[in-house]
């Protein structure tokens, strides 16, 4: 599921997408699911680390796609994921509606690099970061809770 979810925001913003971004989208697609279906749609187990929500397997991920689908250039600092030569339609991915529909807003609500502060913003807020940035270093590597975004929604609605 994560080349596919990868695939689909890459495909989406037209390689338009920093690495910094699809980080964040991944992320926020786990947190989303977690947060209302109580399961995670990768088997990632989220990191906080260097001030944010991070896994090693993102990167492996992207290597493995490089050139293929996908392909990373650096423009300066900045990590942009494009578009490869063999990249595919988000309709070849075959994804459930519903799940394109969730994936489709978070697009929506963060792309584009004027957006950027505020989705780390969002990012840095959510319940399970919240829980370890203020208690730990970003160069610690500690494990994210995802379902603590979860019991904050389950408090909120007094379940």
């Amino acid at each position: 599921m994560l080349e596919d979810l990868i695939k689909y925001f890459v495909y989406e913003t037209k390689g338009h997408i920093t690495k910094i971004q699809l980080v964040k989208f991944l992320y926020l697609a786990d947190l989303y699911s977690v947060k209302w279906t109580g399961k995670q749609l990768t088997e990632l187990d989220w990191y906080f680390y260097n001030h944010g929500p991070w896994h090693e397997d993102i990167d492996m991920a992207l290597e493995c796609m490089n050139s293929k689908k996908i392909c990373q250039e650096s423009e300066g600092q900045v990590k942009f994921i494009k578009l490869g030569a063999e990249a595919g339609k988000t309709e070849d991915l075959k994804l459930p509606r519903s799940l394109m529909l969730m994936l489709d807003n978070i697009r929506r609500e963060w792309a584009g690099s004027d957006k950027l502060n505020q989705l780390l913003d969002y990012v840095y807020n959510t319940a399970p970061m919240l829980v370890v940035k203020d208690t730990h270093k970003p160069e610690e590597k500690v494990k994210l809770n995802l379902q603590k975004e979860r019991e904050k929604l389950n408090e909120e609605l007094g379940v």
